[in-house]
């Protein structure tokens, strides 16, 4: 009787995990959407482990066209590669899509990133950290940022010796510049990281973002019964509770020994010493709360930027007529500055910022931009997205449309230059967002890009080699990562 009892239970379990697992297919065949076919259990992507998740999204919308569906494990997902309806999404209705998902990383200090808080928190903390990116904030930090640069400018020097150039590990090299800047910037410390990758901050930095790490076979089990997750955090936790450590130490000293440097730790012991008051405590806005933002400063200036870095040394040794005249337009600034670069001519590089926005345009590091559904909504083209459907805008995908970006797949820094900039619709470039919630601090990540790119070409060029490659890796969905990139760097002839 008891085996008989028993086996009952777990075959009632079983029946309530598939109905579980299955609930929602057909929601988005129901209102016209092409969507994915999902496996039995799983959702459509049931080896979302094995797969380069960008290169399928563009695969599906060359099947699909602008609009398509996806069940993520059990959740329906609506996938918009059309510029107008992410328009309208991302800006105009922005009221019925203000939030992104509401995700357990698994630490807590990770779930409370600025990026995905509830919208009314998140109008509260945006506004608190807004002042950090100022045009004098970054001012200030560009000091930090220059001396970054130049410690890997002095690592590039020794490696080059008197050869005519090295092939380097691009990743390795501006992985460490950032890492740099962002322990400067943030966290008030000097590491000289390039010439120390033994560095605590800079293994557990490294960790953050599970680079080295193999994605689970199981994670479409996880994207299906999401509460298994909790037992397996996205973020290693040793890493942040290292990076609390540390956090709490330096905001705590600024504070008691009312240290200032106008920097994010001062923007951070201004919402601390808000902690008491109303507005915060209805909110639940806590201590973990601020160390929360500094923690997302760091995941996203630290990836995304060594990814465009590593990204831009690719495509301009792949294509040296562009990087010529790159270098051409840096030269002329170099004569007309007495050789000086800084914050306040970084803007006459024209086109240094066209080849930075061309190369986030062919390799967005975020692969998706996100938001969630508040209730039932129609787009003038028939679009049904129901409440509690999340709505992806695939940033490579839309980046290659061919109705908004002539030869796509070509790097074309021409088409970002000033001249050219009513020649193509803005909201089919997404590597910041587009509306209210777009990158914060898209700034001052264009300061560290431009000052990173000019101080290195200063002196140096890329050049492409037969083992000059770009391979992504599989099973990354939040950030686009790869394998080595290797660029010869070599000194320049003046």
């Amino acid at each position: 009787m008891l085996l008989l009892y028993a086996t009952a239970v777990l075959a009632a379990f079983i029946v309530g995990a598939i109905l579980y697992a299955r609930w929602h297919y057909g929601e988005l065949e129901s209102v016209g959407i092409p969507t994915v076919k999902p496996g039995f259990l799983f959702g459509s992507d049931p080896n979302i482990h094995d797969i380069v998740v960008h290169e399928k999204d563009y695969e599906r919308f060359k099947q699909f066209g602008d609009v398509w569906g996806v069940y993520e494990g059990r959740a329906p997902q609506v996938f918009i590669a059309d510029a107008e309806i992410a328009r309208q999404i991302l800006i105009k209705d922005f009221e019925d899509f203000r939030n992104r998902r509401l995700l357990d990383f698994g630490h807590e200090l990770i779930n409370e990133m600025l990026d995905v808080l509830p919208y009314e928190t998140w109008k509260v903390v945006r506004t608190a950290v807004t002042p950090s990116f100022t045009t004098g904030k970054i001012r200030g930090m560009s000091k930090a940022i220059e001396e970054a640069v130049i410690d890997c400018v002095n690592h590039v020097d020794k490696e080059v010796g008197d050869s005519s150039g090295t092939v380097m590990d691009m990743k390795k090299i501006f992985s460490a510049l950032t890492t740099d800047v962002i322990a400067r910037c943030v966290f008030g410390m000097n590491l000289n990281a390039v010439n120390d990758d033994g560095n605590a901050f800079v293994k557990a930095t490294a960790d953050l973002t599970g680079d080295s790490e193999e994605p689970s076979k199981f994670l479409c089990v996880m994207q299906t019964f999401p509460i298994l997750a909790k037992g397996f955090p996205i973020f290693p936790v040793k890493a942040l509770d290292f990076f609390g450590g540390i956090l709490r130490n330096v905001i705590k000293t600024r504070r008691e020994e009312n240290i200032l440097k106008n920097d994010m730790i001062d923007t951070l012991n201004e919402m601390m010493a808000k902690l008491p008051t109303p507005e915060f405590k209805q909110l639940n806005i806590t201590e973990t709360t601020v160390l929360c933002q500094a923690l997302s400063f760091l995941l996203a200036g630290f990836e995304t930027t060594a990814t465009t870095l590593t990204m831009l040394s690719y495509y301009l040794a792949t294509n040296p007529d562009k990087q010529k005249k790159l270098i051409e337009e840096l030269d002329q600034l170099m004569e007309t500055s007495e050789g000086k670069i800084n914050h306040d001519n970084l803007s006459e590089l024209p086109y240094m910022s066209a080849c930075i926005n061309e190369t986030l345009r062919l390799v967005s590091p975020l692969i998706r931009v996100e938001r969630v559904c508040a209730k039932d909504w129609k787009h003038e083209s028939g679009l049904i997205i129901k409440k509690g459907w999340a709505v992806m805008i695939p940033s490579h995908s839309i980046h290659r449309n061919e109705k908004y970006w002539l030869e796509p797949h070509k790097y074309l820094p021409e088409r970002f230059m000033p001249e050219n900039k009513d020649k193509f619709n803005p909201y089919a470039f997404m590597a910041f967002g587009q509306g209210p919630r777009n990158c914060v601090g898209s700034r001052f990540a264009k300061e560290e890009l431009i000052y990173s790119l000019a101080l290195i070409l200063k002196d140096y060029q890329f050049e492409a080699t037969d083992e000059t490659k770009l391979e992504f890796k599989k099973g990354r969905f939040f950030l686009a990562q790869y394998q080595p990139v290797k660029v010869k760097i070599a000194r320049r002839q003046k």
